[in-house]
């Protein structure tokens, strides 16, 4: 027999660890930074969330660095980018407006005592719910699905189990795709190089 080689550890092989199910979750906002939106119109504020209660706990963190050691390119994935509302948005970006309070909102709610003051480095370590959706999308000709944090929900919400399941987002490209996306201040991605 050879000899052992450099780097041996016994351990499991097999199962990938996958992302948390569609539904609502406690959670805690990791990190936080600003970056332009894709198409560079607006400000998104980019949180970084796990799950901090119940059986999926730490999930998000736990799938980060078992990808990660597999394939070394991985994001990660409990991400939501918030699109943060320009004074000069019109009637027709009014569901900018909309999305970003309700996230505020949640952030408010979930914390006693804080109120958003437009310092996003204050929401680092803020206590939050959000809801997981399934999501349709089209990778390299191939239809796959995953699921993605879609909005933040208040904690008092998604423990009183008062969190409704959300449309699953369907990004798919050719003809397997069943519509169009809602338009909820979201990013596609979902991902971000850890640390930010």
């Amino acid at each position: 027999m050879k000899a052992k080689y450099q780097g041996y550890e016994a351990k499991k092989s097999g199962g990938y660890v996958e992302l948390p199910p569609v539904g609502a979750y406690v959670g805690k906002i990791l990190e936080v930074k600003v970056e332009k939106s894709f198409d560079k119109s607006h400000d998104q504020i980019v949180l970084m969330l796990d799950i901090t209660d119940g059986e999926y706990a730490g999930r998000y963190m736990e799938q980060y660095n078992d990808a990660k050691e597999r394939f070394p390119e991985t994001k990660f994935k409990g991400v939501l980018r918030i699109t943060v509302p320009e004074e000069d948005d019109g009637e027709d970006k009014a569901w900018i407006r909309r999305v970003f309070e309700g996230n505020m909102w949640a952030v408010e709610q979930s914390n006693d005592g804080y109120a958003w003051d437009w310092d996003e480095k204050k929401l680092k370590n803020k206590k939050v719910g959000f809801s997981v959706r399934q999501r349709f999308y089209t990778y390299n000709g191939k239809d796959r699905e995953t699921t993605e944090i879609a909005r933040l929900e208040s904690i008092e919400e998604v423990k009183a189990g008062k969190v409704k399941p959300m449309k699953a987002r369907d990004n798919r490209t050719g003809e397997t795709a069943q519509g169009a996306s809602d338009s909820d201040g979201t990013d596609v991605t979902g991902s971000v190089e850890v640390p930010f």
